[in-house]
């Protein structure tokens, strides 16, 4: 009575498992360990033929995702087949990688030969949709299926920074997951500049291949997000950054094209003059925070977003009315400069892609031209009034001189005349000749 009720039970959970129309239930006890059997090969089957469906995937536009297969290696007698939208688009057979004639792919995609992992770069919008993987082989068959959805990104991915300056470039994770690992790539090298591996407690930078980074590179442990500081010329190259997580079947990747410019960042202006420190940003995105420093104290910030400009007067008050900001650049204008303005200025610049941080060395010196212009007129109009007072009394002073002169040249005279008149009466009183 037991065995009946018990395989009662188990006819009615078979029932439940067994519903297509080829599998048929018969209470009898030999025909009940036949369908004992099927339903172990049915529990068995997903283990070769495994469908995996709906992975999503978010990629923002412009930036790299790469689609596993989970396969270690194909084997020779695998084939690997990949489809967008049910439209094939690359498979690899006999270990080579062929690229169906896709227009809307063309040289965006990149087959690894040995795992079937595909990838697909600077990722477009309309690339959105269903792309589905089948492994197939006369030993097994799996398939997995991902949908990839684009996002619209309005962060510049383009970077024009100074010798000097330090760029961080974000990696977009918030936090590295347990199983995550993020590496840094310089120019497409094969060694990483800098990698995180949490789950075996990697967490290194390298010198690079000629050491043009010793000492410049800095992980965020948090994020993974790469700082580059006193960046120089050589530093300039495409910088991609790839993320991967166990748990989960693709890698993202994100590129940064950065471009580091030999530029005097030291400005010297005449007191008086106006002097603009420029961010080198054609136009502000809509995410952009930028801060201006002088010193420690914070001069001006713009929050796009929130489409704020904000002005400060700096400490005890002297930039008050002076400064003013670029609404698209950024930049700032500092009016009517001043001796006491001379310092060390910074701009930060930060997006959801990057943050740059700029000095300015400023030097305000000397006087303006105007003031010298004022100097040369008061100087000219001293002069003037001086050489008017003065031309009177010279005049007066030559003359006063002329006439001394006469009166001296009179008195000689008479001297001589009386002298003259006395040698002749000499002459008269002794009887001699006169002349």
């Amino acid at each position: 009575m037991e065995d009946k009720k018990f395989r009662d039970v188990e006819i009615a959970a078979l029932r439940k498992t067994c519903r297509s129309k080829d599998c048929y239930i018969s209470t009898d006890h030999n025909s009940l360990h036949h369908i004992m059997k099927r339903a172990f090969l049915l529990f068995l089957f997903p283990v070769f033929v495994i469908g995996v469906f709906g992975e999503s995937v978010s990629v923002k536009e412009g930036d790299s995702v790469t689609l596993h297969t989970d396969a270690t290696e194909i084997k020779t007698d695998e084939e690997v087949e990949w489809r967008f939208n049910s439209t094939r688009i690359a498979r690899v057979t006999g270990n080579k990688a062929i690229y169906d004639n896709d227009v809307k792919f063309k040289d965006r995609l990149q087959l690894d030969i040995q795992t079937g992992d595909l990838k697909i770069s600077n990722f477009r919008i309309t690339d959105s949709g269903l792309y589905k993987f089948e492994i197939n082989s006369p030993r097994v068959s799996s398939e997995k299926t991902f949908r990839v959805s684009g996002v619209r990104d309005s962060g510049v991915k383009s970077l024009s920074v100074l010798v000097g300056d330090s760029v961080s470039l974000h990696s977009g994770v918030s936090e590295i997951q347990r199983d995550g690992v993020i590496r840094w790539r310089f120019e497409h090298l094969n060694t990483p500049v800098a990698e995180i591996s949490r789950k075996v407690g990697i967490f290194n930078t390298s010198d690079g291949p000629d050491g043009r980074f010793r000492d410049r590179l800095q992980l965020e442990y948090l994020t993974g997000s790469l700082t580059i500081k006193n960046i120089g010329t050589s530093h300039s190259g495409v910088y991609e950054v790839e993320i991967r997580s166990d748990s989960r079947g693709y890698t993202t990747h994100k590129s940064f094209n950065v471009t580091v410019s030999d530029a005097v960042k030291t400005v010297s202006v005449i007191e008086g003059e106006s002097v603009t420190l420029p961010t080198n940003v054609t136009e502000i995105q809509t995410d952009d925070l930028i801060q201006w420093m002088f010193g420690d104290t914070v001069l001006a910030e713009i929050h796009k977003t929130a489409q704020r400009f904000s002005i400060y007067d700096g400490p005890d008050g002297r930039f008050r009315d002076r400064l003013k900001l670029d609404h698209q650049t950024g930049s700032l204008i500092i009016n009517n400069t001043r001796i006491t303005d001379s310092g060390v200025y910074e701009v930060k610049i930060i997006s959801s892609r990057h943050i740059i941080n700029r000095r300015f060395t400023v030097i305000v010196s000397g006087l303006s031209p105007a003031a010298v212009a004022g100097i040369v007129v008061a100087v000219v109009a001293v002069v003037i009034l001086v050489t008017a007072a003065v031309i009177p009394v010279v005049i007066k002073h030559r003359r006063r001189i002329a006439e001394l002169e006469r009166q001296k040249s009179k008195s000689v005279t008479c001297f001589y005349s009386n002298a003259d008149i006395k040698a002749e009466v000499s002459k008269l009183s002794s009887g001699a000749p006169v002349s």
